[in-house]
């Protein structure tokens, strides 16, 4: 093999490594983005909630949010609300949840 040959060769495993990088770098950039969106929910929801305790603007506002809930899962997970029991979901039974 030629000098040149190598020296291709060694510049297209470099640029690989690098593309490798980057990729790493995107999905690391790609989760601490996600992460900060899942906090900042977080406490947006939480001081929804603690609003809602004393005011009843924010009650309303949670009633209207939780009427968009659609999937199965997540109704369950407001089946008991704790923090709000009048705002509990009743379960819907399984041939409402179907859409048509």
């Amino acid at each position: 093999m030629s000098n040149i040959s190598k020296e291709i060769e060694n510049a297209k495993k470099i640029i690989a490594e690098q593309k490798k990088r980057i990729k790493e770098a995107q999905k690391a950039e790609a989760k601490s983005e996600a992460k900060l969106r899942d906090r900042q929910n977080y406490i947006l929801g939480g001081a929804l909630i603690k609003l809602a305790e004393t005011d009843e603007r924010a009650v309303r506002t949670i009633e209207t949010l939780l009427k968009r809930v659609e999937r199965p899962s997540d109704q369950k997970a407001f089946e008991t609300f704790s923090r709000l029991p009048s705002l509990a979901m009743t379960p819907v039974p399984a041939s409402e949840n179907t859409h048509e």
